[in-house]
């Protein structure tokens, strides 16, 4: 499992290229390997910093014990009041060095 996040957040945070970090929300929390790349960037909203990660969506079993976290653990399952399409791939989770 990684997670890719802007030099910004990196920064922020503490993180380095390479440092093992936790994902959490309210419904779970996750470990990745941190990947710092100029291709994530913070943007704005309403006037402030939103920072973006980014984790593959596929990744995580139980077999093998070791196999890893997957990013389904943080998401919801709510889906869209109009069509029922879930809204599994943006949620909002903390990172922080592990």
């Amino acid at each position: 499992m990684f997670c890719e996040m802007s030099e910004e957040l990196a920064t922020l945070r503490g993180i380095k290229n390479g440092d093992k970090v936790i994902l959490e929300n309210g419904r779970g929390s996750n470990w990745a390997i941190a990947i710092v790349t100029k291709r994530v960037k913070p943007f704005t909203v309403q006037g402030n910093t939103v920072h973006q990660v980014c984790i593959p969506w596929h990744f995580g079993w139980r077999f093998p014990k070791d196999g890893g976290d997957a990013a389904n653990l943080l998401s919801s399952a709510v889906g869209d009041a109009n069509t029922g399409i879930p809204e599994s791939k943006a949620f909002m989770v903390n990172v922080r060095k592990a």
